[in-house]
C-alpha cells in the first residue's frame, strides 16, 4: 500500500508537468523578448490589421517625385557642351546657341593614388665631440606608416560599415593601391580607440545628465565568453559599454546609483534599484507578455485576452494624445479606469491556480507604479523603442563578426558605437569627426569635441 501511494505522488507529479508543458507555448518575437530574426521563416507572421487596398507596390501614380538635387553650375569641373551638327529633316548645318539647354550631369570618382611622403632620417657625428645625433619625425608625424586618412578610413569601414579585416585590407589594395596587414588594421582601431576615449566619457556624463534615458542590454561575445552590451539613450547622446556581467553595476556606471529624471526600461530585475516613481516600464514588453498569457494555458486565456485589449486602449488615448486631440488632463482621467482593471486583472491572475501566468502577473505586479509613469510625466515615452532601435546596428555587427576577440576589440566597438549613434541622433557627419580624431591621435591636433 506504501509503494502503491508512492507511486501515485508520482503520476500526480508526472501529470501536473504534463499539463504544464502542453500549457506552454513556444516563445515568438510576438509573445518575448526574442527579435523577429530569430523566429526563423517557419513561424506565421502576424497578419496586418489594415485592410489590403489591392495597390501595387512602390509609387502611386500622382504622387511627388523625388529625384537628386543638380549641382550648381559654378560647383562642376567641367561643361561640355553637345550640339547638334545637321538638321533631321534636311540635312543642313546648323549654327548658333540654345538659350535654355536641358543640363545633364554625370558625377564619377577619379582614380585614386596614395600620397606617398617619405622622411629620410640622418643620423651625424659630430666633428668636435664625435657624439652622433639622430634626427626626429617633426611632431605632426607620428610613427605609424598610415597618415590620418587612411586611419579614418579603415576605422569607418571597421566600425561603422561593419565589413571585415579582410575585406578591408581588400578594399584598400583594390581601390587605394595600399597594402596593409591585417594586423596593421587591428594596430589602427586599437590606436584610434584609445582616442575616441574622450568622445565616449563626455557622452556617458550627457547620458547621465539627460532627464529621460533609455536603458537597455543584449548578449554579445568577448574571446568566445558570454558578455553583454549595454546601451543608454538620453535627449543628446548615446552611449555603449560592454562589459562580462549583466549585474546592476554596470547600469549604475551608466546612469549613476541615484539616477536623476526618468529611466525607461524593460522589467529587468538589474533596473530594481530604480525608485518606481522614476522608471517607466516599456508597454510593448508587457504586450509580449499579455499575449504569451493569451495563448498559454486554456483556463488562464482570458486573463491576456482582456490585458490586451486594454493596452490597446491605452495606447489609442496616447496616440490621441500625441497627436493633439486630447489634453494631458484628460490623458490622465481616462487612463483611470484602464488602470484599476488592468490591476484587478493582474491581481485575479496572480491568486490564480495555474503555471506560467500567475507567476507572469505577480511579477508584473512588482513594478505596476512605473506602467503608467508616461500618463503623468512630460517628455516620457510608453514604450523603450529608443533603446531597441540604437542598439539594434550593434546587433547586426555581433551577428556579422561574432563578437570581439579581446578587451581592446571590445573598447574599440563600444567607442564607434557610441560616437556613430551621437552623432547620428546630433545630425553631424561620422567621416569629419573620426577624421578629426586621426589627425588628433597622429598629429597632435586638438581632439574634436562630440557634443557642440
Amino acid at each position: 500500500m506504501e509503494q502503491l501511494a508512492e507511486l501515485r505522488e508520482v503520476v500526480a507529479k508526472q501529470g501536473a508537468e504534463i499539463e504544464r508543458l502542453k500549457a506552454k507555448r513556444p516563445k515568438t518575437s510576438r509573445n518575448s523578448s526574442k527579435s523577429p530574426s530569430g523566429d526563423g521563416p517557419w513561424s506565421k507572421r502576424h497578419p496586418s490589421p489594415k485592410p489590403k487596398s489591392g495597390k501595387k507596390q512602390g509609387g502611386q501614380p500622382g504622387h511627388t517625385g523625388n529625384s537628386r538635387k543638380p549641382v550648381e553650375p559654378g560647383a562642376m569641373d567641367e561643361v561640355k557642351q553637345v550640339k547638334p551638327t545637321h538638321c533631321e529633316a534636311c540635312a543642313e548645318p546648323l549654327t548658333g546657341d540654345d538659350p535654355s539647354p536641358r543640363m545633364h550631369q554625370v558625377i564619377d570618382i577619379p582614380p585614386v593614388k596614395p600620397v606617398v611622403v617619405g622622411y629620410e632620417i640622418h643620423a651625424l657625428i659630430c666633428t668636435c665631440c664625435g657624439e652622433t645625433t639622430k634626427g626626429k619625425l617633426p611632431p605632426e608625424v607620428h610613427q605609424s606608416s598610415f597618415g590620418p586618412n587612411v586611419s579614418a578610413l579603415v576605422v569607418l569601414l571597421s566600425g561603422e560599415y561593419r565589413m571585415s579585416r579582410r575585406n578591408i585590407q581588400r578594399h584598400l589594395a583594390d581601390f587605394h593601391g595600399i597594402e596593409i596587414s591585417l594586423g596593421a588594421i587591428s594596430n589602427i582601431e586599437g590606436r584610434m580607440a584609445k582616442g575616441l576615449a574622450g568622445a565616449h566619457a563626455e557622452a556617458k556624463a550627457s547620458v547621465a545628465a539627460s532627464a529621460t534615458k533609455h536603458l537597455d542590454e543584449t548578449t554579445w561575445r568577448e574571446s568566445n565568453a558570454l558578455a553583454w552590451l549595454w546601451t543608454a539613450v538620453g535627449e543628446d547622446a548615446t552611449v555603449f559599454v560592454i562589459r562580462d556581467t549583466r549585474s546592476s553595476s554596470v547600469a549604475t556606471e551608466l546612469i549613476g546609483e541615484h539616477p536623476s529624471g526618468v529611466v525607461v526600461s524593460d522589467r529587468y530585475s538589474g533596473y530594481s534599484f530604480i525608485n518606481l516613481d522614476q522608471r517607466q516600464v516599456c508597454l510593448a514588453h508587457l504586450m509580449r507578455d499579455f499575449r504569451r498569457m493569451a495563448e498559454g494555458e486554456k483556463d488562464l486565456r482570458w486573463i491576456g485576452q482582456r490585458l490586451l485589449g486594454l493596452t490597446d486602449a491605452l495606447f489609442r488615448l496616447w496616440h490621441q494624445h500625441q497627436a493633439g486631440k486630447i489634453s494631458r488632463a484628460n490623458l490622465k482621467r481616462w487612463s483611470r479606469p484602464i488602470r484599476a482593471q488592468v490591476a484587478q486583472l493582474l491581481d485575479q491572475g496572480a491568486r490564480s491556480r495555474g503555471y506560467e501566468t500567475p507567476s507572469m502577473c505577480r511579477g508584473i505586479l512588482k513594478t505596476e507604479p512605473a506602467i503608467w509613469t508616461f500618463i503623468h510625466r512630460e517628455g516620457v515615452e510608453p514604450t523603450n523603442n529608443v533603446a531597441e532601435r540604437a542598439v539594434r546596428p550593434a546587433v547586426i555587427h555581433r551577428k556579422t563578426s561574432l563578437g570581439s576577440q579581446s578587451d581592446r576589440g571590445s573598447r574599440f566597438v563600444e567607442r564607434m558605437q557610441t560616437v556613430s549613434a551621437t552623432l547620428k541622433q546630433t545630425g553631424r557627419s561620422i567621416s569629419k569627426f573620426i577624421r578629426g580624431v586621426a589627425e588628433a591621435v597622429l598629429g597632435g591636433a586638438p581632439e574634436p569635441r562630440l557634443l557642440q
